[in-house]
């Protein structure tokens, strides 16, 4: 590394010492997946990493089964919107309390957290929570659980790494996550570290304000000695108005239904597109006319129950599915898939 910067170094001793926890091992991500390279982590990797020559998941489970962090993946695939998911997170992790002299002061240090667009702009986030020390996996996926419990956010939308509690025979590798600032290989993009506000980039030297969380050995012991956490309980917040459609959006509405109303999806399709109405605050008339159109003009022999449907969705909201667009996609993905 004769060659390389002051600047370079410390970026890659940074990088080292925050994200990387496992140096046997790593990942090189391909256009389609990664592929584990069972060789150390040098320097030299990681430069290259930072020049996007490679790009590199770094193994976050050391062999103790002990984490440098917590990261919460936030997929705009898998969610409505990803930013606004991103800033509920965030809230949690940066909640403020009253100090002694009426300052508000945040009650999880910001220069333990990295929020990341992993391939900048897209609406593609990591959150990273940092650990001065490295944490049983298991402690780091409670928090990281119980963090998504007070967002009110579903694991089931947003991934926690670690994913696992253990090294085990039958996974000897663990989690691995791709490591910040690098270039995605397949969509040709940047990771950037982002302002908490803003959401704007930020220059690479604002690394070197980062640091890790510190537990007491109180604190720790009693994270270590509670049960792991198996279930999330979340609750959807219905919107308090509701909208009528125009006759445009209606109409554009019944036209991509129509495109995908085919048997052995219609019953998925109408659920999710219904969920997506109430999520989004549209009156019970429009989406029973959007849906009755549909029925229509796809010549639907089922019109009725069709109509039953939107009824049961709309006086059981509270209670039944609401998957939504991120159903639809995938419904869309299997029929090309097809």
């Amino acid at each position: 590394m004769a060659d390389d910067t002051e600047e370079q170094r410390n970026t890659i001793q940074r990088l080292s010492s925050l994200f990387v926890n496992r140096e046997d091992c790593y990942c090189i991500q391909l256009q389609r997946g990664y592929t584990r390279v069972e060789q150390p982590l040098t320097d030299y990797v990681l430069l290259q990493h930072l020049k996007g020559e490679v790009t590199v998941g770094s193994y976050q489970l050391d062999k103790d089964s002990r984490v440098k962090w917590l990261c919460f993946d936030i997929d705009p695939e898998r969610l409505e919107d990803a930013k606004a998911t991103a800033e509920r997170i965030l809230a949690v992790l940066l909640e403020t309390e009253q100090g002694s002299e009426g300052n508000e002061t945040p009650r999880v240090w910001p220069n333990c957290i990295v929020l990341e667009a992993s391939r900048y702009p897209d609406p593609s986030y990591h959150i990273w929570v940092l650990f001065l020390l490295p944490v049983k996996a298991k402690v780091a996926r409670w928090l990281g659980l119980r963090v998504l419990e007070v967002a009110n956010v579903s694991p089931k939308t947003v991934e926690v790494f670690p994913k696992q509690e253990e090294i085990t025979a039958d996974r000897p590798f663990g989690n691995f996550v791709k490591l910040p600032f690098g270039k995605h290989q397949t969509a040709q993009k940047w990771s950037r570290m982002l302002d908490f506000g803003t959401f704007e980039p930020l220059p690479l030297e604002e690394l070197e304000s980062k640091h890790g969380l510190s537990f007491s050995e109180k604190d720790t012991a009693k994270l270590e000695g509670m049960e792991t956490k198996r279930n999330v309980q979340v609750t959807f917040e219905l919107p308090k108005n509701f909208k009528t459609l125009s006759d445009s959006e209606e109409e554009k509405a019944v036209r991509f239904l129509c495109k995908y109303w085919r048997e052995g999806a219609r019953n998925q399709l109408e659920m999710y597109f219904l969920g997506l109405c109430i999520k989004k605050g549209v009156s019970f008339e429009s989406a029973k006319r959007v849906i009755s159109e549909v029925a229509n003009r796809t010549k639907d022999s089922e019109k009725q129950a069709r109509l039953d449907l939107v009824a049961y969705h709309y006086r059981n909201r509270a209670n039944v599915s609401l998957k939504g667009s991120s159903g639809i996609r995938e419904i869309i993905q299997e029929m090309l898939m097809q």
